[in-house]
């Protein structure tokens, strides 16, 4: 039976003004018509395995997406995994289907709750929505400081930071009329929509070039020293400079896909003797190199700014701290430079 049936398809495909039903056409569900404008990324979410259908061979089309199927959709898509359960969640048994994933994003603080309810059948909103994207990417510090932008939207009160970052990173965009309706339910396909521009721009290959010759170069200055905290504080391209940079040039039209991002190759070091800065100067990749080899030298991280620095004394009356390029510096940055849609770097 199921190899007549596939003869008969073939037989019908072949024939002139033949319309196939939207699921054997290629779209996967038969309530997705293949012209829809989610169409493809309703396919690619289910091919990259972040979305399944409704039953019945159905998607879901213009369903409201639930905050447990999102949460999970999220915990596919960054391969989160659960330590342990989530006591806190009332409303969150240990077997759901979707526990696992809620718990390692309650983990992860993705989201916050003020009630020990995670609230897994209501739907989700479209601010909700915004602001579980950018904590998920490790961004709610950044968000803080973007709000001192405003928002782009007229009804948009709270969140605005969150909802400003996936709007500038191209994730969500407004409903039109200067709005972003955050009290609105998402559907299924936008959460679709958006998730597969998300893993995109994850997944996207930052290219090295030799020097910014016949790009656009986006530089971020690194900032002077003071004795305004206990350590000099000058981390090089930190975050949130770099998302200004970012920003600045794409509200100025600049193809970004053109531009590409020079990042610090060495580090600048400050050196403090007596309580007074005693000069600054920069060090090659060589010398870092050199440096961090040394007995004394301990080494640190500081997430909020994305820079690797280390501390040590030079002779008995100087303190030295040195900022400098790591890996993890370097991919925190390129990401940032990813979401925003440029993929190519200089070191310098």
């Amino acid at each position: 039976m199921k190899k007549t049936l596939t003869a008969l398809l073939l037989v019908l495909a072949l024939l002139p003004g033949t319309v196939l039903p939207a699921q054997a056409a290629g779209s996967g569900y038969s309530d997705v018509p293949e012209g829809h404008w989610a169409a493809e990324s309703i396919r690619r979410a289910t091919e990259l395995g972040l979305f399944n259908g409704v039953g019945g061979g159905k998607f879901g089309l213009g369903q409201p997406i639930t905050r447990a199927a999102f949460v999970t959709a999220l915990s596919r898509l960054f391969d989160w995994e659960a330590e342990g359960s989530s006591p806190e969640l009332a409303d969150v048994p240990d077997g759901a289907w979707y526990a696992a994933a809620v718990q390692a994003a309650y983990a992860g603080e993705v989201f916050v709750v003020t009630d020990g309810k995670f609230r897994p059948e209501d739907p989700i909103t479209r601010e909700e929505m915004a602001v579980m994207l950018i904590r998920s990417l490790g961004y709610a510090a950044l968000a803080g400081a973007v709000t001192r932008y405003g928002s782009p939207f007229s009804d948009v009160t709270v969140n605005r930071g969150f909802i400003a970052i996936a709007n500038d990173l191209g994730l969500m965009t407004g409903v039109g009329g200067g709005r972003f309706d955050p009290d609105g339910a998402a559907p299924r396909e936008v959460a679709a929509t958006v998730l597969v521009r998300l893993y995109d721009r994850l997944h996207a290959q930052s290219r090295k070039l030799a020097s910014a010759k016949g790009y656009v170069p986006i530089t971020v200055d690194t900032p002077q020293a003071s004795l305004d905290t206990p350590l000099p504080t000058t981390p090089l391209e930190p975050l949130e400079a770099l998302y200004d940079a970012l920003r600045a040039a794409k509200l100025a039209g600049t193809d970004l896909s053109q531009a590409a991002l020079r990042l610090t190759a060495g580090g600048v070091r400050t050196v403090v003797a007596n309580g007074q800065l005693a000069g600054t100067s920069v060090l090659t990749a060589d010398e870092v190199k050199e440096l961090l080899a040394q007995p004394g030298v301990r080494t640190y991280y500081n997430s909020h700014y994305e820079s690797a620095y280390c501390i040590y004394a030079p002779n008995s009356y100087q303190n030295a701290a040195v900022w400098y390029q790591d890996q993890r510096s370097m991919e925190a940055k390129l990401q940032l430079a990813r979401l925003f849609g440029v993929t190519a770097y200089y070191m310098e």
